[in-house]
């Protein structure tokens, strides 16, 4: 139960999101639940790929925000702070940038897009998406370089990696790269092999302040639930309580058909509607109830 609870909160936070044109210009999404570490996983993930490779996507969605969105955050909000060491890492190394970083990034995916080898204009790519505050496209070239490049660099080309990105554990220690992952793991492999140049930024930061604060407050009253169930087992508060955990509970054969396949698991309907209330504090199932708001 515990395994299936804590992958329930990567599910609320990662959609990977593919897009797909037919013949009558109508447009098909699918949606992936995804959990944040897969390190001790022994899923097929490469399954997982190939399913949605044949969903045939002409483009890949991620949670990583749009360059243009960072410039808008205060410098406080976590997003944009757990960027800036992997950015200002990159600047440091690289002080030297072009006159036009834009065209330059344009000029670099026309390059590759003719020829995947140019070691060189992919690293400058990686090192320019950087400076140019677009993460997932920084994230994802440095990917590929790290799993599909290093092996076939000439000696020039190794010492220039290493001048221009450092060790292989600078980039893990400023999040260039995260091997446990569910983009290490499905979405950037499912890039390379659909060919495909680049992730799309699909997350949005705008409202996280109200956000955080409607959160913590409805952390608080559910804390005062909690400790008021705890202390009169008789009380309004301690059968919404039970009710809450009886509703989002799996029966030992669900958790065992979930832990056996979890990614197919965090795709079913059920999942979908338990992890709203997992996330949430019994969700929208329970905020019509009266006694979820409890008595100071």
């Amino acid at each position: 139960m515990k395994t299936i609870q804590k992958l329930s909160l990567a599910f609320l936070l990662l959609i990977a999101v593919a897009v797909k044109s037919n013949a009558q210009n109508q447009i098909e999404i699918v949606i992936v639940g995804s959990a944040h570490d897969n390190s001790k996983s022994t899923q097929n993930f490469q399954a997982i790929i190939d399913k949605l490779k044949n969903f045939k996507p002409d483009m890949v969605f991620g949670e990583y925000l749009p360059q243009s969105d960072y410039a808008n955050l205060e410098e406080n909000n976590w997003a944009k702070k757990a960027f800036r060491k992997g950015h200002d890492y990159i600047e440091k190394l690289n002080p030297v940038s072009p006159k036009n970083i834009g065209a330059q990034i344009k000029n670099d995916q026309k390059a590759l897009a003719k020829f995947a080898y140019y070691h060189k204009t992919r690293m400058d790519l990686a090192v320019n998406y950087a400076k140019n505050w677009d993460r997932g496209n920084a994230d994802y070239q440095i990917f590929v370089l790290e799993n599909y490049m290093k092996q076939s660099f000439g000696k020039e080309e190794q010492v220039e990696y290493a001048k221009m990105f450092g060790s292989t554990d600078s980039l893990k220690k400023k999040g260039f790269c995260r091997p446990g992952s569910e983009y290490s793991k499905i979405y950037f492999p499912l890039i390379y092999q659909l060919k495909q140049d680049r992730i799309y930024n699909m997350d949005c930061q705008t409202y996280d302040k109200p956000w955080s604060e409607a959160w913590g407050k409805t952390d608080s009253l559910y804390k005062i639930l909690i400790n008021k169930a705890k202390a009169d087992s008789t009380s309004q508060e301690a059968a919404t309580v039970k009710a809450i955990e009886k509703y989002w509970a799996y029966s030992e054969a669900e958790a065992k058909v979930f832990n056996a396949d979890p990614y197919a698991g965090m795709n079913t309907v059920k999942y979908g509607v338990l992890d709203e209330a997992w996330n949430f504090y019994g969700g929208r199932h329970f905020m019509v109830t009266q006694v979820f708001r409890p008595r100071r």
